[in-house]
């Protein structure tokens, strides 16, 4: 393998491309170690955490919110939303598991909504399928799910 410098000879158009690659990657959120690729933490912009709900988990919300679940993230998070849908397995990535007490204490309704509406591969873009009410509502939704997950934890009835 020729070593070179940057922009040196035939090298320019390998670095330049290398550069590229490494950019892409990072924008990606994807990072190439001993040849393997690896996922980075899924983290909000900052601004998005600090978006407040304006949406009351009330009963009629949260029933609106448990059937686009079952319809759009049931397959894959799982009905109790434990990572396990059908098709978790077949994903590259496990999804996320909202019965993790830990995780769900740590991320902010802004974070979930900023998540639930951008996407990250696997995962769609929810923003153009449905509206900032209902996907706060999930926000709200997925807060039920931790706390019956900490409950059965817990060994209460939910």
């Amino acid at each position: 393998m020729k070593s070179c410098k940057i922009g040196v000879g035939g090298c320019r158009l390998t670095t330049v491309i290398g550069i590229a690659l490494i950019i892409a990657l990072d924008l990606a959120g994807l990072e190439i170690v001993r040849g393997q690729e690896v996922k980075q933490p899924w983290k909000a912009p900052e601004s998005a955490g600090r978006m407040k709900n304006p949406v009351k988990p009330a009963p009629d919300n949260l029933k609106a919110a448990a059937t686009l679940y079952q319809q759009n993230c049931m397959i894959c998070h799982g009905k109790t939303g434990a990572s396990n849908g059908t098709a978790a397995g077949s994903l590259p990535e496990k999804p996320a598991n909202f019965t993790d007490a830990k995780m769900m204490q740590k991320a902010t309704d802004g974070e979930l909504f900023w998540k639930i509406s951008t996407g990250r591969a696997p995962m769609p873009s929810w923003q153009d399928h449905f509206s900032e009410t209902q996907r706060w509502e999930l926000v709200n939704y997925l807060r039920a799910l931790a706390k019956q997950g900490r409950y059965k934890y817990l060994g209460k009835a939910s």
